[in-house]
């Protein structure tokens, strides 16, 4: 070997250093690229296991969005449905109070018309006492006294000022 370095004119260093620099390649080949392959590799892998999990999460988090806004609608609706109910609850409430009322304002008037007509007939029924007590008055001071036209005047005014005064 010693002839062909000479006859390239190369020196035995540098022949010493391109032979170790091979070595050195054949050793990296060897030992070290397989375990920096593999290093690279398994960064690669994590990676994509990563990527592949934001990716999931951003799915699950979209389903969850999804989720969540149908929830709030279906929220809204029965808030909405409530509210409904809750109204027209109310108005038949007030209807049949006022309906209750009404009857009752009826009752009450009826009730009123009674006891007026009760009272009317009773103070007819008086009156028609006193004026039966007074004609039989009247009748008597006309057989026991001779009548004459101011007897009479004079009755007919008496008759006239107790009628006055009696109460209707």
């Amino acid at each position: 070997m010693g002839a062909v370095v000479q006859a390239l004119g190369l020196n035995n260093t540098l022949v010493a250093q391109v032979f170790n620099f091979i070595v050195l390649l054949i050793f990296l080949r060897i030992v070290v690229y397989p375990h920096i392959v593999r290093i690279l590799e398994e960064r690669q892998n994590y990676i994509e296991k990563n990527v592949s999990a934001a990716e999931e999460e951003r799915k699950q988090a979209e389903s969850l969005r999804q989720q969540y806004l149908a929830e709030m609608q279906k929220a809204k609706d029965e808030a909405r449905d409530l509210i409904q109910k809750a109204s027209k609850a109310g108005e038949d409430q007030a209807r049949e109070i006022i309906e209750a009322a009404k009857a009752e304002a009826n009752r009450v008037k009826e009730s009123a018309l009674q006891d007026i007509n009760r009272e009317k007939e009773k103070a007819v029924a008086e009156l028609r006492d006193q004026v039966a007590t007074l004609s039989i008055l009247v009748a008597g001071k006309v057989v026991s006294e001779k009548i004459t036209a101011d007897i009479q005047r004079n009755m007919i005014d008496e008759f006239i000022k107790e009628a006055g005064d009696l109460p209707c």
